[in-house]
């Protein structure tokens, strides 16, 4: 039996996923999407170089989406988060999928979450592409941290992408601690937003704080020139982890060590769409679970930046 899956988005992470299909014990009729020639020619060396064409899986390559769809067993929508919910929408329109994962950050306002979570309602699942709770490492440290919370949490380094990515240090502390996103605190970020690599998109430095439902508390700062530090997480006995994802260490002050790594998409890409197909689940955060998170988030950045740029936006440029 072979199974439908889509990509849409063939660009650095979108290739990087198509690298780690070639592995699936699963057989995959795989279809890659994206306007970009360019950018389907480079998934295609990246899919070559995995091994891809000695596979038993079949892929094609298109400039716009297909109309000979029956049924999607996995769509991947890895497009920026302008414009995500448009597709996410216009696909459900057009066929039926089974089975959805989206990357962050979801969108770029509530009403677009909200269109994308009505999109995918008569689907069998749905999760968010925070892919830290697919890692063996974190889940060993999360046992670690289970009944020792409120967890007191910071991370800083430079030119990290704050704006961008602190959905993903969200998430995994939601996950470790087992509580709920309350609130963020904008108020010690910088105002002077910035243009980030992909054009029209924005960051921003500064520090940004995130509160949760049983006192968990998550720091996150963003510097220019500070040098990065391992994640910091003080346990409420006092215990002080150090979790240095670059070197695959976490160190706690009274003398435990838990080893690991920081797994690559195109390392984790297997196992998830095999989980998927087998179980009808994967260790991903559900849609259900990150939205609340994503809203909670998105208001808070998008209230940042219409008060520092004095205007009156109804989204946030950032992806």
């Amino acid at each position: 039996m072979s199974f439908n899956i889509l990509i849409i988005g063939a660009g650095q992470l979108g290739s990087r996923y198509l690298q780690g299909f070639v592995g699936s014990e699963s057989e995959l009729n795989i279809t890659v999407v994206d306007p970009s020639r360019e950018s389907l020619e480079i998934a295609s060396a990246r899919w070559i170089e995995a091994g891809g064409d000695g596979s038993s899986h079949q892929i094609r390559w298109m400039q716009s989406l297909p109309s000979d769809f029956d049924e999607i067993d996995i769509a991947f929508i890895i497009t920026s988060s302008k414009g995500r919910a448009d597709v996410v929408r216009n696909l459900a329109d057009k066929t039926k999928v089974r089975y959805w994962v989206l990357e962050k950050v979801l969108a770029q306002s509530n009403s677009e979450l909200v269109k994308i979570c009505s999109s995918v309602t008569n689907s069998s699942g749905a999760w968010v592409n925070t892919p830290r709770r697919m890692m063996r490492w974190h889940a060993e440290l999360k046992e670690i941290f289970t009944g020792n919370g409120p967890l007191n949490v910071t991370y800083s380094a430079g030119h990290w992408g704050l704006a961008c990515n602190s959905i993903h240090f969200i998430d995994l502390v939601a996950w470790w601690s087992g509580e709920a996103l309350v609130s963020v605190d904008t108020t010690a970020l910088d105002h002077n937003w910035f243009e980030s690599k992909r054009a029209g998109y924005f960051e921003i430095t500064g520090e940004l704080v995130a509160h949760f439902s049983d006192g968990t508390s998550l720091r996150l700062s963003s510097m220019e020139g500070a040098q990065a530090k391992p994640i910091r997480v003080a346990l409420n006995d006092g215990v002080v982890w150090g979790v240095d994802e670059s070197a695959g260490t976490a160190h706690s002050s009274n003398g435990e060590r838990v080893l690991g790594r920081l797994e690559f998409q195109s390392q984790l890409s297997c196992s998830l769409v095999d989980e998927i197909l087998q179980r009808g689940e994967c260790d991903l955060p559900s849609l259900n679970e990150s939205a609340p998170m994503h809203a909670i988030f998105l208001e808070a950045m998008l209230a940042h930046w219409n008060r520092s740029q004095n205007r009156n936006d109804d989204f946030v440029p950032i992806t």
